[in-house]
Order: C-alpha cells, then structure tokens, then sequence
C-alpha cells in the first residue's frame, strides 16, 4: 500500500507539472511568493498538487478538524496563519472581516460570467458578495439518501423513493416492531436532534428549502421561516412526525442512538448524509451493502432542491493577495487538476465538465447531478444555527413546547445573530 500510494503520489506531481507548463505564467510576485495553505482534509492528493506549484512555493497542511477553527484564529491574531485557507460554504459571513475577495485586476480575467460557465449557481451563493468572488472550491458535496439494499431487498422495496410521498410509505415497509410495539429496525434517522442525528438541521433546512420556504429576509437583517404564511412549519411537522410515536410515520427517537453508528450496524435502513460520511461506513463496516440514491424531492415539484456543504479556498487578508488567488484559481479552474484531485480522493467535483464527466459514475453520479441543483440559505453562524434548529427539535420531543412555539423561538434566536445586513 506504501508503495502504491507513493506511485499515485509521484504520478499526481508529474502530471500536474505538465499541466501547469501548458499554462501562461503568473507575474513575477507571484513566481517569487512562499504561500502557506491551511484545510481539514487529506493531504495525501492535495500535497503533491501544491507542491507541484511551480509559480510559488506553496505547502498544504492538514488541520485536524476538531481543532482547525481555533488554531486558525489564533493564527490569523499572531500574524502566523496561513495565505489560503478553507472555509464552509455556509461561512463566508463568519469569516469574512478576515478575508480579502478576488482582487479587481484578476476579476477582469475571472468574474461573475466565468464563475457560472465553470462552477454550478451555488458557487456563486455561497461565496459571492457584493459581487466579489471570497473563495472557489474543488469539491461540492451534497445531502444524499444512503440506503441498506439488502433491508430494501427484504422489504420488497425495488426502487428507492423518488418523492416523500413514496418515502412515508416505504417507511411503513421498512420499520420493524416487536410485539410490544417498540421499533426494532429503524426505517430511517429522520425526526431526531443533533444528539442523535449529526445532520438533523441540514435535513430541517433541506426539508424547508424544498417546500418554498423563505428563510430570511430580503434585506438580511432577520429570519423569517417561522412567519405566518410562511411554508417553515409545514416542513418542521413533516420532519417532527418521524419521531413522534403517535405518527404512523413513527421510526426514530432521540434514544435510538447515533444514526450512522446505527446505519453501520443494520439496525436502521435509511440515513441522510454526505459522501464524505461513506468513508467512515465503508471503513466501519465494508460489508454493508450500501446504496446511493437522490434525497426524496416534493411530489409535483418542477425544480429539484439539494443541500450542500463543501469547502472553498478564501485569502487572508494578511496574506499574499495577488500570488495566493492566483494559487486558487490556478487549482480550483484547471480541468485537468479537478480530475485529478476527484480521482485521487473520490470526492464529488465541483467543475462543471468534470460534473459532467461523472454523471455515469456509480460512486458519484447522484452526488454530480445533485450539485447542479444544491441551494443554501445565508447564516451568519451556521454551527449555532445548528444547535438552534437542534434545541428546537429536541423542545416538541420532549413536549415543552408545541411545533408553531418552538420554531418561532428558533427564528427570534437566528434573528438575534444577524445584527447587520449581508456586507
């Protein structure tokens, strides 16, 4: 395995090299630059492509995710932190203040027409403001249904739902209770907090994405998806009814323990998550016989709706402008690094040529074609709008509050953190 990962590594550098000699060189301040990049994922494919640089010298390191946000900071403060560094598609206002855009002379090569032909609109959402381009990515994952074929195979089930009308049922076929009426195969993880479901406000999001839901407002200042005439608590009941025992939905519960853990054990068929989760799954348990499918979409609906969550480089705004975007936009709009970089790690692209290319690749092709429709919403904190959707999950579980009080309270809290409108 050494020696194979090191030919994969060398082959990586080779290939890049000639790639970027096909290229017009950068100016000289930035053949010239020492530029240091920070991220949290694998170094193993994106070292030898920035090493392979050959207009700066560039070095990646890894942080460990758990860490990254506070050694970050406390770089940035110490005037130590990185030129480039990875930031959350739903972060750009958290981070902002420390990041300098796209410079305007680089703009006139790279703008808002470039941007849509290379990357899909949610690039674009994401990370532009103002019209100014704050980060570019190499990767666009999106929420996706990961099934156990095998339960689906017992349950008769063939094709896995296309529509939530279909998913309510399949998850009457799918769930399991004993005599005593207590679930003993879970249908799905869906209906839970964050105690249970790491991805419970994404799906919350999704589900209030998908039925038309206007989650703030249009000058920025204040959330709105628990108005009245709003379409937010529709989707919040539709997602609470999993959980609730009285439902003939009923299929999880915030004691059912960790989703994925339960999905690696075969004791729950269904779970929405990420393809940067299946790693872990197949790492845990390779046996398991895990299937892809799109995440359930409205009945009738003519537009389909997908949520994401990537990462995107962004400069620092002591960091070396000029070279460091140039750094970006050579790694984040070169084809031929795209493909290698999705080849090396088997992460979704982000480009649309190579979304293309992977539209009939079994590991990808949901991924691929879901990013084309992935739609977001702006978050001035997305990790406290997290625990905010979770508190207001757990709240009407355990019957504290009814669904209408707990989502207004969710929204007066989001509104709480969106002091000024978007910059």
């Amino acid at each position: 395995m050494i020696i194979i990962g090191a030919g994969i590594a060398l082959a990586v550098v080779v290939f890049v090299l000639l790639f970027f000699n096909l290229r017009p060189s950068p100016n000289n301040t930035a053949a010239q630059a020492k530029l240091k990049i920070w991220g949290t994922e694998d170094a193993g494919i994106l070292v030898p492509i920035v090493s392979g640089y050959p207009y700066a010298q560039a070095g990646y390191t890894r942080i460990d995710p758990a860490n990254y946000e506070t050694e970050l900071l406390s770089a940035l403060a110490a005037g130590t932190g990185p030129d480039v560094f990875e930031i959350g598609n739903r972060q750009l206002p958290k981070w902002k203040s420390v990041l300098i855009p796209l410079p305007t002379s680089s703009a006139q090569q790279f703008g808002p027409l470039q941007l849509a032909q290379i990357f899909p609109d949610i690039v674009a959402q994401d990370f532009v403001s103002n019209g100014q381009i704050y980060a570019l990515p190499l990767s666009i994952d999106t929420l996706a249904m990961l099934y156990n074929k095998d339960l689906f195979n017992s349950a008769g089930i063939a094709i896995p739902p296309a529509t939530w009308d279909d998913f309510d049922a399949d998850v009457e076929r799918l769930r399991i209770v004993n005599a005593q009426g207590q679930i003993t195969k879970y249908a799905a993880a869906i209906g839970g907090s964050l105690m249970t479901i790491p991805n419970a406000a994404d799906i919350l999001s999704l589900l209030m994405l998908q039925n038309g839901t206007q989650m703030i407002d249009d000058a920025f200042t204040s959330a709105k998806f628990a108005s009245a005439g709003n379409r937010g608590l529709a989707a919040f009941n539709f997602y609470l009814q999993f959980a609730n025992a009285a439902s003939p939905y009923y299929t999880w519960d915030d004691g059912s323990g960790n989703s994925l853990d339960s999905f690696i054990a075969g004791k729950t068929a269904v779970i929405f998550a990420y393809q940067a989760d299946l790693a872990e799954i197949k790492a845990k348990a390779p046996f398991v016989n895990v299937g892809i499918a799109p995440v359930p979409q409205a009945k009738g609906g003519s537009v389909s709706v997908n949520y994401p969550k990537y990462n995107g480089f962004a400069v620092a705004k002591a960091g070396q402008t000029a070279a460091a975007w140039n750094l970006i936009l050579y790694l984040t709009t070169t084809p031929a690094i795209e493909k290698m970089y999705v080849s090396g790690t088997g992460q979704p692209p982000a480009q649309r040529v190579e979304i293309q290319a992977r539209m009939n690749d079994p590991a990808l092709s949901v991924f691929a074609a879901q990013a084309l429709t992935a739609k977001s919403w702006y978050e001035p904190d997305d990790a406290k709008i997290d625990g905010i959707f979770s508190v207001a999950i757990q709240n009407v579980l355990r019957g504290t509050e009814d669904p209408a009080r707990a989502l207004k309270e969710a929204e007066t809290a989001v509104s709480q953190l969106m002091y000024h409108p978007k910059q």
